[in-house]
């Protein structure tokens, strides 16, 4: 384990154990002195098999709604030196290979559980895909 980060990603998806991520990543950030990240993945795969609406417009129901939920962590969560990240793609390949690298990230938050339990079973654990193929540190948050 390193012995002091610099920058920490937390990813965040509404759910209580990506909040409970969230403070702990906090809590991280203001130990090591820390950039932090906090993401949120609009998956683009899954909304274009779950609705009948045109592509853009239901991007942009969704990022307004994740930028909204963002803002609301942020003033919570009250940390100086946050970034909030909305990103549109696959959340697996987001949350261990393209933001990672983008933001130099050497330790990512991540929620045990988010989605529905079906849902895991038809799509896989993203917190395990995120444990097994990181590059760097990951805390589980329960």
């Amino acid at each position: 384990m390193n012995s002091r980060y610099k920058n920490i990603m937390v990813a965040v998806d509404g759910s209580d154990q990506s909040e409970g991520a969230f403070f702990e990543a906090i809590g991280a950030a203001r130990r090591n002195d820390a950039k932090l990240y906090v993401v949120q993945v609009i998956d683009d795969s899954s909304i274009l098999m779950s609705s009948a609406q045109p592509m853009d417009d239901i991007l942009s129901e969704e990022t307004k709604r994740a930028k909204q939920y963002l803002a609301k962590l942020a003033e919570r969560g009250r940390y100086q030196n946050m970034e909030l990240v909305q990103y549109i793609g696959n959340p697996k390949r987001a949350l261990t290979e393209e933001l990672p690298q983008q933001y130099d990230i050497d330790l990512i938050y991540v929620g045990a559980t988010g989605k529905g339990r079906f849902q895991r079973l038809l799509v896989g654990s993203t917190t395990g895909y995120i444990v097994n193929h990181a590059p760097c540190n990951v805390m589980v948050v329960r």
